[in-house]
């Protein structure tokens, strides 16, 4: 069933059966004022409804897609998660339009309300009291510090390392809390840039000691070096284990509810029938299109 168009038609004919009333009582005001008013209060109230939730009525979504995670998402909006999130929402019914942004600007956007929904957050004690979640991920991904292949550094340990070292992050992006207390050593100096390509040419060019990424299957490590023109070699210092990224809701947008039951639906539909483990597969031999990428 088309969702959209069958939440529209209930509407119109609530609004339907509410204006019958309304005209019935007009020809009695003078015998039932109170509700009178009443019904009038009830048809502004599901009229000013549809006009705020707009996208429900007509089973089309906007949606913020980040605009620099290459092969997740890309500039020109397409990318892995753009194809699981459109898959699942059209499996309940809806069309889905992103509107391709930094991540910063998205997760802004949804917080405020101005935007239903955004991807790909991570969950963090923070943004889950103020964003919704769907119960799956969008995929699962691990934040992993890096190096120079050549670099006098080993291990995960700050305390162990030769010396102070200057590690590169992304402002905008969330972090594991093993990966926020390793930043908190005093021997770590952070160093917040726009993009993980930024970092990459940072570390290369030994402005930086090392850098952290957020890496898995889709998403390579020699894809990053690509997409950043590196021709340098690096080591993995510490893999900081896996977590969820998410397609996430606002708490403000009054459509967002019913968007992430579709999307839920959707998406769990797609688990069973195996299409999520195709679209992970065919996107893993996936090469990197620099065409698509953001620019650095």
């Amino acid at each position: 069933m088309d969702m959209g168009i069958d939440m529209l038609s209930n509407l119109h004919a609530e609004i339907r059966i509410i204006q019958t009333e309304v005209q019935g009582l007009m020809r009695n005001a003078g015998m039932r004022p109170k509700r009178l008013v009443l019904a009038w209060l009830a048809c502004g109230y599901v009229l000013a409804s549809a006009a705020a939730q707009p996208e429900l009525a007509s089973g089309r979504l906007v949606i913020g897609a980040e605009d620099d995670a290459a092969p997740w998402s890309y500039a020109d909006g397409t990318g892995y998660v753009n194809d699981v999130v459109r898959a699942a929402f059209q499996r309940s019914g809806w069309q889905v339009q992103y509107m391709v942004m930094p991540y910063a600007r998205c997760k802004a956007m949804v917080l405020s309300g101005k935007l239903v929904a955004c991807f790909s957050a991570s969950r963090t004690p923070d943004l889950a009291s103020q964003l919704l979640y769907p119960r799956q991920p969008v995929f699962n991904a691990s934040n992993v510090l890096i190096a120079r292949a050549n670099a006098d550094l080993q291990g995960c340990n700050p305390a162990e390392w030769p010396r102070p070292v200057k590690v590169g992050r992304v402002a905008s992006y969330e972090y594991r809390a093993n990966v926020m207390t390793l930043l908190g050593s005093p021997q770590v100096q952070v160093e917040d840039n726009n993009s993980e390509v930024s970092n990459m040419r940072k570390l290369e060019a030994g402005h930086i000691d090392a850098a952290l990424v957020t890496l898995d299957a889709v998403k390579r490590l020699e894809a990053l070096a690509i997409q950043a023109h590196s021709k340098g070699s690096f080591k993995t210092l510490c893999d900081f284990g896996p977590e969820g990224a998410y397609i996430v809701f606002s708490r403000q947008h009054p459509g967002a509810r019913h968007a992430l039951q579709a999307f839920e639906s959707g998406y769990e539909g797609l688990l069973r029938e195996g299409a999520i483990a195709e679209m992970q597969r065919r996107w893993r031999g996936h090469p990197l299109d620099q065409l698509k990428a953001k620019p650095h």
